[in-house]
């Protein structure tokens, strides 16, 4: 089988910085500096097999407000399609999540109403209907993976995880917001292997949840999290009932079935690796 050339989008951010390291073949990088509200400059970009559209402005604690997201995660992912349809690349790989909002039940599947309660929700569900379109209408390769919560070495502050190793390494205290909240969380190694096998995978659009398949509670995560280091963190807790959620479990049977991807690294191991990397 023939070496494909990969553009990758966000190659500078969280999990484009892990997944550059192991793409075996040539590949284009778009990273900060690089921008992708200018349709010119992308389309200017040279031709690839495949995109891996990783780009995104994500929430954080400073950035809560509209700005920036509907330019970056629409017009961002508008121009990129249309690079797709005119350089006639074969396949377009879209980072999508947090599209479901509050679950009507769990775990949630891909058919589950996707409901929007931020910007950046929005964002990504506008996103997702601009690549169902750009199949449809131009016959275009799509491959929507929908993220669980992701961690690794790298991974912003301003997260659960990424705070707990900030209180770890600075000795400051961390405020726990929402302790009885579950999460799905999946190691960034394991998010990696999904789009490095989705550039192979045969199909014409799918839709596919990537997550752990199973949820933890905030003070369960801290749990773990100060039993694999011995130490006893000064926290406090707090509770937000506007932005409480009570559980997110993703159900990933389809990507199992479909193309025998699982998660093959556990909470526990991820949040030693986390550290150890």
């Amino acid at each position: 089988m023939r070496k494909k050339s990969i553009l990758v989008t966000g190659s500078s951010g969280f999990i484009g910085s892990h997944l550059i390291d192991k793409i075996p073949h040539k590949t284009i990088l778009f990273g900060k500096k690089d921008n992708l509200l200018s349709r010119e400059k992308v389309l200017q970009t040279k031709r690839v097999d495949v995109v891996i559209h990783l780009a995104s402005k994500i929430p954080q604690s400073n950035n809560k407000g509209k700005e920036g997201f509907f330019e970056n995660n629409v017009l961002g992912t508008l121009n990129i399609l249309e690079y797709c349809v005119k350089k006639k690349v074969e396949k377009l790989i879209f980072i999508s999540s947090s599209i479901y909002g509050k679950p009507q039940y769990n775990p949630v599947n891909e058919k589950h109403p996707i409901m929007h309660n931020n910007p950046y929700t929005k964002s990504k569900i506008l996103a997702e209907e601009l690549c169902k379109i750009y199949a449809k209408e131009y016959g275009l390769k799509i491959i929507i993976l929908r993220l669980a919560n992701v961690f690794g070495k790298g991974l912003k502050s301003g997260f659960l995880i990424s705070n707990l190793y900030e209180a770890l390494e600075n000795n400051k205290p961390i405020k726990i917001i929402n302790k009885k909240s579950k999460r799905d969380f999946i190691f960034v190694d394991d998010v990696v292997d999904v789009i490095l096998l989705m550039i192979d995978y045969e199909c014409d659009f799918e839709i596919f949840n990537v997550g752990s398949g199973k949820s933890y509670s905030f003070q369960k995560i801290l749990q773990i999290f100060e039993k694999i280091y011995d130490v006893k963190l000064d926290k406090s807790f707090e509770e937000n009932k506007a932005n409480f959620i009570p559980k997110m479990e993703l159900d990933i049977s389809k990507i199992k079935q479909k193309t025998k991807w699982y998660p093959k690294i556990s909470l526990e191991e991820g949040l030693k690796k986390y550290y150890s990397n």
